[in-house]
C-alpha cells in the first residue's frame, strides 16, 4: 500500500542562484536500468518462474532515481521578501509514460522571518530517511520501503525558520495528508465492515523537526502525529532522530525510528482503501484491536575514490505487536560520475525476513516493502541530472 506523509526539500528551490528580479528555472531527472530481482524467504510467497510474486527482470525508468520534470522560480518582491514556488511531475522513460502523477507542488514566501510554504509538500520522516542513507530513498538498497512511510502530504502548509547558530526549526501541519478533504470517509473498517458515521475521516497532521548542521555534522529530530477526524482511537505517533558525520575519507550515517499506530489509524491494522477487492480490508496485517507498533533502525556508509565512491547500509524492523515479523536488510552499492551531472550505478541488496515479515525488494521508497518482488535484487543503469 502506498502512503503519502512528511519530508521536505524547499532548500534547493530558495538557494541563493535562484534569487534574480524574476527566475524561472526547468530541471529534472532521467534514469534508465536493468533490475532483477529474485529469492524468498519468511511469508514471501515460494515461485520461480519469471513474474511470480518473488522473481522479476525488466528494464526500468526507477531503478536508483524517480525519473521527473520540474519547474521552479523565485521572485523578488523587493524589502528583502521573494515569492517562490516549485511544480514538479514524474514520468516514465521506460514505458513512455507518465507526467499524471504529481511530486512535490508548492507556493510561498521567504524573507528574514523564514520560509512558508502550502501545497504538497515533502514528507519531513521520509526526507530524514533519504538524508541519511546513502542510497537516498530510490535505489533497490534503500531502507525507507522496510517500513511505512508517508511520501508527501497534500493540503499542507509548512513553516521553515532562518537558521540560528546551525538550528533550523520546521513546522507542518495538512488539513488531509492523503488527498481532498472527505476522501477518507468509509476506508476505516472494525476489521471486515467500514466504520460510518458522521466523520470524515480526515487524515489530519501535525510534525515538528529539529534540524542542526555544523560542517561535517548533521542531525536531524523529527515528531509527528495525525489523527482521523472524528474517531476515536486513530493516533498516529512518529519519532525518528537521524545523524550523520563526514570524515572525509567515508561519510558514516544512520537513522532511529519509532511508529506507533492506534487501531483507527491511517497506518494501523484496519483500513480498506479497495471496497471491491476482498482481502485488502487489513492493509496493515493486524487483527481487530491491535496497535500498529514497530522501531526501524539503520546504518550507511559513503566511501569516496576519485569520480567513484563505494555505499554500504544495514537495518532491521523490530515489529512489537506480531510475533515472528521483524526482518533485516544490507545493500552494498557503487556510483561513478562521467560528469557533475551523469552518473553510472549498480547496486545489490538483500532482505532477510522472519517466518510472518514478508518484506520485498522495492526502489521506490514509500511502498512499505510489501508491493515488491524477491528477497534479492541486483539493478544497475544510468541517470542524467538535467
Amino acid at each position: 500500500m502506498q502512503k503519502k506523509i512528511i519530508a521536505l526539500a524547499i532548500a534547493a528551490a530558495t538557494s541563493g542562484a535562484a534569487f534574480a528580479q524574476s527566475n524561472v528555472t526547468i530541471y529534472g531527472n532521467i534514469d534508465m536500468g536493468w533490475l532483477t530481482t529474485s529469492g524468498t524467504n519468511g511469508a514471501v510467497p515460494a515461485g520461480g518462474a519469471v513474474g511470480t510474486a518473488n522473481q522479476a527482470r525488466n528494464f526500468t525508468g526507477q531503478a536508483a532515481s524517480f525519473s521527473h520534470l520540474g519547474f521552479k522560480g523565485v521572485e523578488d518582491l523587493g524589502n528583502g521578501l521573494k515569492a517562490l514556488f516549485d511544480i514538479q511531475y514524474r514520468f516514465n522513460p521506460d514505458a513512455g509514460s507518465g507526467l499524471n502523477q504529481a511530486g512535490r507542488s508548492y507556493v510561498g514566501l521567504t524573507g528574514g522571518f523564514g520560509t512558508a510554504v502550502a501545497g504538497y509538500l515533502d514528507g519531513l520522516r521520509y526526507g530524514i530517511y533519504g538524508k541519511y542513507n546513502p542510497f537516498t530513498n530510490y535505489s533497490i538498497g534503500n531502507f525507507a520501503s522496510m517500513t511505512t512511510q508517508y511520501d508527501r502530504a497534500a493540503n499542507a502548509i509548512a513553516y521553515i525558520s532562518p537558521a540560528w547558530k546551525g538550528f533550523t526549526l520546521i513546522l507542518a501541519t495538512a488539513t488531509n495528508t492523503q488527498g481532498n478533504e472527505g476522501s477518507l470517509k468509509g476506508i476505516h473498517t472494525n476489521g471486515v465492515n467500514a466504520i460510518t458515521g458522521s466523520s470524515n475521516a480526515d487524515d489530519r497532521l501535525f510534525s515538528v523537526n529539529l534540524v542542526y548542521t555544523n560542517g561535517p555534522l548533521n542531525v536531524d529530530l523529527d515528531y509527528e502525529t495525525t489523527k482521523a477526524a472524528g474517531l476515536s482511537d486513530s493516533r498516529l505517533y512518529v519519532a525518528t532522530g537521524g545523524v550523520s558525520y563526514d570524515f572525509g575519507v567515508v561519510k558514516i550515517g544512520g537513522v532511529y525510528d519509532v511508529i506507533k499506530g492506534q487501531q483507527n489509524s491511517l497506518i494501523g491494522g484496519n483500513i480498506d482503501l479497495d471496497g471491491a477487492t476482498a482481502g485488502l480490508q487489513n492493509l496493515g496485517g493486524l487483527a481487530a484491536g491491535q496497535e500498529y507498533d514497530r522501531r526501524n533502525w539503520f546504518v550507511g556508509a559513503t566511501v569516496p575514490f576519485g569520480k567513484a565512491k563505494v555505499l554500504a547500509s544495514y537495518g532491521q524492523v523490530k515489529d512489537k505487536t506480531l510475533s515472528d515479523a521483524d526482518a533485516s536488510k544490507w545493500a552494498i552499492g557503487a556510483r561513478y560520475a562521467l560528469s557533475k551531472r551523469t552518473e553510472l550505478y549498480a547496486d545489490y541488496a538483500h532482505i532477510k525476513n522472519e517466518r510472518n515479515a514478508s518484506f520485498t525488494i522495492n526502489p521506490m521508497g514509500n511502498s512499505a516493502g510489501l508491493s515488491g518482488n524477491g528477497v534479492n535484487g541486483f539493478a544497475m543503469g544510468i541517470k542524467h541530472a538535467f
